[in-house]
């Protein structure tokens, strides 16, 4: 005789099935990939003064790195300071550079401090999109889902970081209260977009060029991967990283789509 299984059961079970992946799905990749994973995103909307304005930004940042802390190491830092507590709320800020107005909201997913692991169907998504890229050329074959390394390709040139760009610094997260090395990868949806990138010791060259444009107050590294002008798609390795520093990206005034999509990606070595 037929088992007869009741209509509800069904849906109930597919239920449960997403309940436990999303609660504990993580812990499956815990052991494979040990390092902590901090994720965050900055939305930024060009207003008026802006030669792509009503043009948009998306920079998607994931930055896996070495947890130390929890062994018996010292403090966690980002971008040079001890990490707050995360601020449950996002914010729309009004900031300028030079004279003309952007607004930015951060998401912030996890912070430094955080040990962010992925569950099932993202991990399994994102290492999909990882081969897929792999595939078609755009990336090396990867030895971390979350640290994928794009293939440095130069875009059409220019004369680098001046007045007419936007800038973002994207922190370091580090446990060693000295200096560490990165590897680092940079992509924007927009193929045509080319872009800077340059690994700096502290905050202050992007603060002087977010508030006048002058690339002369950019002191990057001077080490070979530790910066690259004019690319489509970029990679590097920075050795002897201050945890003050972190990863500052020049995007020219340029912007062709709605929404161009910075992806970056850092992992801590």
């Amino acid at each position: 005789m037929r088992a007869w299984i009741p209509a509800a059961a069904i849906p109930a079970a597919a239920l449960a099935l997403v309940l436990l992946n999303a609660l504990y799905g993580h812990l499956a990749f815990s052991s494979s990939h040990p390092e902590d994973i901090a994720k965050f995103s900055v939305y930024v909307h060009l207003r008026p003064g802006w030669e792509s304005h009503p043009g948009n930004l998306l920079f998607d940042v994931t930055n896996v790195w070495n947890n130390r802390a929890g062994s018996g190491g010292g403090g966690v830092y980002y971008g040079g300071a001890p990490e707050p507590p995360p601020d449950p709320h996002n914010h729309n800020r009004l900031e300028y550079a030079g004279d003309r107005p952007f607004v930015r909201l951060e998401h912030r997913f996890s912070d430094c401090q955080a040990n962010w692991q992925p569950v099932l169907y993202r991990y399994g998504i994102d290492s999909l999109r990882n081969q897929l890229d792999v595939a078609a050329g755009r990336a090396h074959p990867p030895d971390h889902p979350y640290a994928v390394m794009y293939r440095s390709e130069a875009g059409r040139g220019g004369a680098g970081p001046s007045q007419g760009g936007y800038a973002q610094f994207v922190p370091v997260c580090s446990s060693s209260g000295t200096t560490t090395s990165y590897e680092y990868s940079v992509r924007s949806n927009d193929g045509d977009l080319s872009f800077d990138v340059y690994f700096v010791p502290d905050r202050s060259g992007y603060e002087g060029f977010a508030r006048d444009g002058a690339s002369d107050s950019i002191e990057a590294y001077p080490g070979e991967g530790c910066s690259g002008r004019g690319y489509t798609s970029f990679s590097g390795r920075c050795e002897g990283v201050s945890v003050d520093g972190g990863l500052l990206i020049w995007i020219p005034d340029d912007l062709d789509l709605a929404l161009t999509k910075v992806t970056v990606n850092l992992r801590e070595v």
